[in-house]
């Protein structure tokens, strides 16, 4: 694992067969990353063609929308996440997990990453992460949910294809102090089914009750 995590220009291909993640074919596939084609050998090289990139921004705001705090950093996509995009990209059987492993390809295997999950975990992530190390699953307001917005942007030629993903959580109302240190991209509302494409942590968010958090996932296929 490493930062700005990075797979296969064929995880765009997820939006033809399963209308996942949705990000354009366009501009990812190119033979500046092959080379002895002639020879029959198949080079790879270290190009930053055809790879995804993804990035994590989170915001707080207090009750009367002011901003408290600023966090940025890359994303970590995790085995899990990476076995399962190629299983639902190249697998003709949409139940077919774990084939390869007890813990290969899990959650909703047909459903889209666009599910956002917080917690107050602070271990860092790591490539076998397959759950947030404590999920907020319980606390009015900050529980794992569907993302409230979802924005493309169709690459051409050396531009990239963009997907971002975003959802604010507001803690409710009499509800305790949390310190919110991590988040996950899932593809299932349930908790503790696994599902898990990214995760990262970041510095401590302090939030009481009618403060929000706003966490926002990009990831960027193309040149």
């Amino acid at each position: 694992m490493t930062n700005k995590s990075t797979l296969t220009a064929l995880v765009a291909a997820l939006a033809v067969t399963t209308g996942g993640l949705g990000l354009s074919l366009t501009g990812v596939f190119d033979q500046d990353g092959l080379t002895g084609q002639d020879s029959g050998q198949w080079v790879t090289s270290n190009t930053a063609n055809g790879l995804m990139m993804g990035h994590l921004v989170v915001e707080a705001h207090d009750e009367n929308g002011n901003l408290t705090a600023y966090r940025q950093s890359d994303n970590e996509v995790v085995d899990d996440g990476e076995q399962c995009i190629l299983k639902m990209l190249f697998n003709s059987a949409a139940n077919d997990r774990g084939a390869a492993g007890s813990q290969a390809c899990s959650g909703a295997n047909t459903s889209a990453w666009d599910i956002i999950a917080i917690g107050t975990g602070s271990t860092a992530a790591a490539d076998t992460d397959l759950l947030l190390g404590n999920e907020t699953s319980t606390t009015a307001g900050l529980e794992r949910a569907k993302t409230e917005s979802k924005t493309w942007t169709n690459g051409t030629g050396a531009t990239t294809t963009k997907i971002v993903l975003s959802k604010q959580f507001t803690l409710a109302t009499g509800a305790s102090d949390h310190t919110i240190a991590e988040s996950g991209l899932f593809n299932d509302t349930t908790v503790d089914t696994n599902g898990m494409l990214a995760r990262q942590t970041f510095t401590g968010v302090a939030l009481s009750a009618g403060d929000s958090i706003t966490i926002t996932w990009t990831f960027t296929v193309g040149n």
